[in-house]
């Protein structure tokens, strides 16, 4: 059992192609300062528990519109890479036909990551900056676990299936700090440029 603090159905054009259902855990390695989920850290909050079974029972209600659009299932959060072993197990029963995909900021242990390689179709890789002293600033931590992971990741999957955001973060970077991560991700070909809101 694993709890889960949102199911959200029916997306279109958030998590890559087709009609999405977008799942998302608690807790998080990370403490950004625009969170977007800061309830995902809150211990207070009434959580909802879902075995693989029954998260199955619950997103398969929109089965048809996965399968004929292309879509499926986004694992987000809070963290979802610390959930793997559930998600895997997920996996394990879902419609083959669905795509699976992450969204993850990969601070998070190599081996959390290396165990659903062959689950995820499509990895959305938030690095926020790759300048270490704006991502510390930001998150509250460091980024060294995230390059080396997204260099891990780019060495053992086509780029096809790696998607990495490159926000702007009011307050924290600038588009000429944007322009230095930029520089370095270049040889990656799925790039998304946002602009966080506080």
């Amino acid at each position: 059992m694993n709890e889960i603090m949102g199911i959200s159905r029916l997306r279109m054009g958030t998590d890559g192609r087709g009609i999405t259902t977008l799942v998302t855990f608690y807790g998080c390695p990370i403490s950004c300062a625009y969170c977007l989920n800061p309830q995902c850290n809150d211990k207070d909050t009434v959580r909802a528990e879902y075995s693989p079974k029954e998260l199955m029972k619950t997103v398969e209600i929109d089965d048809i519109y996965f399968q004929m659009t292309g879509g499926g299932i986004t694992f987000g959060g809070g963290e979802p890479l610390l959930y793997n072993e559930f998600i895997h197990q997920f996996c394990r029963i879902a419609n083959p036909a669905w795509k699976i995909r992450m969204e993850t900021s990969l601070n998070v242990p190599w081996e959390k990551v290396k165990f659903l390689l062959s689950d995820v179709d499509l990895w959305f890789v938030d690095i926020k900056d790759l300048n270490e002293n704006i991502y510390r600033k930001y998150t509250g931590t460091g980024n060294k676990q995230v390059i080396e992971n997204l260099m891990k990741l780019d060495a053992m999957i086509p780029q096809e299936r790696i998607c990495v955001r490159v926000p702007l973060i009011p307050g924290y970077n600038t588009e000429k700090d944007i322009g230095n991560s930029l520089s370095i991700l270049k040889k990656f070909k799925n790039i998304d440029r946002l602009t966080y809101t506080q």
